[in-house]
Order: structure tokens, then sequence, then C-alpha cells
């Protein structure tokens, strides 16, 4: 194989790298916008429901029986937000969307940039650290939802990840 066409190989696969790594920041951070709304409403409803056990008990606007029972539900519900671990999901998503953000960059710097000045070596050497990077996070991040995914390759299709640059 000429260094033409081994370069030619490793533009080809450093694009797969730009595109796995573009879909996979935008479905991450699809994913950890829904798990951030998850949260927020499984958190306000047991806090909802805490206070309206407690004034109403306390205010004698309950039964002891009713506001008993409304406390109760509101520890329910704070079992299932910390079961689920939506913030924990949130968090985690979100990290993953960066990282994965960061790949891209790299790996387009890699190739509108460093690929046809470096040696055919170095730019082996360089594409496997990208690669490398990309499994990782693979290997890393939360697997995200379909619907995620769909929302996410919807945004892409609709110019999220365009840049005025690139026109």
């Amino acid at each position: 194989m000429t260094d033409d066409e081994r370069r030619k190989e490793m533009r080809d696969e450093a694009e797969r790298v730009l595109e796995a790594a573009t879909l996979s920041s935008e479905t991450q951070f699809e994913y950890a916008k829904r798990w951030r709304t998850v949260d927020r409403w499984i958190g306000s409803a047991a806090a909802a429901l805490a206070a309206v056990s407690g004034v109403g008990g306390l205010a004698n606007l309950l039964s002891v029986q009713w506001a008993g029972g409304i406390a109760v539900a509101a520890a329910l519900v704070g079992a299932i937000a910390a079961s689920i671990a939506a913030r924990q999901t949130t968090e985690k998503a979100g990290v993953s969307a960066n990282a994965y953000r960061a790949l891209q960059q790299d790996t387009r710097m890699f190739l509108r940039i460093d690929l046809d000045s470096m040696t055919i070596d170095d730019a082996r050497t360089a594409l496997q650290g990208l690669v490398d990077r990309h499994q990782q996070l693979n290997r890393e991040s939360v697997i995200p939802s379909t619907k995620a995914w769909n929302r996410a390759k919807g945004q892409i299709e609709g110019g999220s990840q365009s840049y005025r640059a690139d026109t």
C-alpha cells in the first residue's frame, strides 16, 4: 500500500471517529437533559408531598392518618429517586458528552490541519490515539436510550453541530 493510500485510509477512519463522536456527544447531551428533567420532577414531587404532609399535620388541616400517609408517599418518592439515580446519570452523561465533544474537536483538527503535514508513522500514531480515546469513552459512558439517540440525530440533521466557519 502506498503512502497516499494509507493516508486516505487514515482519513476515512478519522472521519468515522469524527462522525461517531459527533453523534455520541449529542446523544449524551440529550440523555443528560432527559434525566435532569426526571430528577427535577421526582425531587419536586417528594418535596411537595413532604411539605403538604408537614404543613397539613402541624396546622391540623389534615388528620394524623392523612398526614402520615402523605409523609409515607413522600418517602416512597424519595426512595424511587435514590434508586433510579437520575442525578448521577445526568452528571455521567454530561461528562461523557463533553469528553466526546473534545474528541470530536481533536479529530476534526487532526483531519483538517495536521494529517496532510504529518509523516505516515506520526499520523498513524495520532489516529490510534483518537481511536483509543473513542473506545475508552464508549466503555465508560452510560448507554443512552433510543429516544435520546433519535433526538440527537434530528438535532444534528437540523444543524446543531454546524458552524458558520464550515459553510
